[in-house]
């Protein structure tokens, strides 16, 4: 692709509030179909659909406000351009269901969103570049837990919780998601868009 036209910003952009609202969280499973969109510049995932297809199903990680960071760093090494995206978000109180939480994220490959306050949902763990996808056990390019911290704390208003990091390979810029999402609510389901 061409360098065709510049990149310009307007007010909306100067005002743009900053932090993560929301953290959403699945697991790969075989038969996973993510929809790639890269026309009009545009750089999305409109759909994730499980096995079925039916929408795949996220899981709500809700934490302390004003805490979670998304950041991606992007590194070019022997041709090839890689992004270390990183989700660190942190969950107040240990406590049995959030260890056993914790416990099933050290062994999955996920995918995650993370909400801004902004409005935009981007997406760790889906990459379409070397995606690899037809692989039956995941997707190469998975979100993993590279770190969890438990701290009780000292005095008697310090945080006491788990400080978590998901983090993920891609060989491209993390991409948004405009498509729906389909929320886990025990044992039913709620849809947004």
């Amino acid at each position: 692709m061409a360098i065709e036209k510049g990149i310009n910003i307007g007010c909306g952009n100067l005002q743009a509030s900053g932090g993560i609202k929301n953290i959403l969280i699945r697991t790969w499973t075989t038969g996973d179909l993510i929809v790639y969109n890269n026309t009009n510049l545009l750089h999305e995932v409109t759909s994730i659909k499980a096995a079925g297809p039916v929408d795949a199903t996220w899981f709500n990680y809700e934490f302390k406000n004003e805490l979670p960071t998304f950041t991606s760093t992007a590194s070019r090494e022997n041709g090839s351009t890689m992004f270390e995206n990183s989700l660190t978000f942190m969950m107040p109180e240990m406590t049995d269901d959030k260890g056993a939480a914790l416990q099933y994220l050290m062994d999955s490959c996920m995918m995650a969103i993370a909400v801004g306050n902004n409005g935009k949902y981007y997406v760790l763990g889906i990459s379409e570049k070397y995606e690899n996808e037809k692989n039956p056990l995941r997707n190469q390019t998975y979100a993993s837990m590279t770190s969890v911290e438990g701290a009780s704390g000292a005095a008697y208003n310090d945080d006491n919780g788990y400080t978590v990091t998901l983090s993920c390979k891609q060989w491209e810029a993390p991409r948004l998601y405009s498509g729906t999402i389909t929320l886990y609510s025990g044992t039913d389901q709620s849809t947004t868009s």
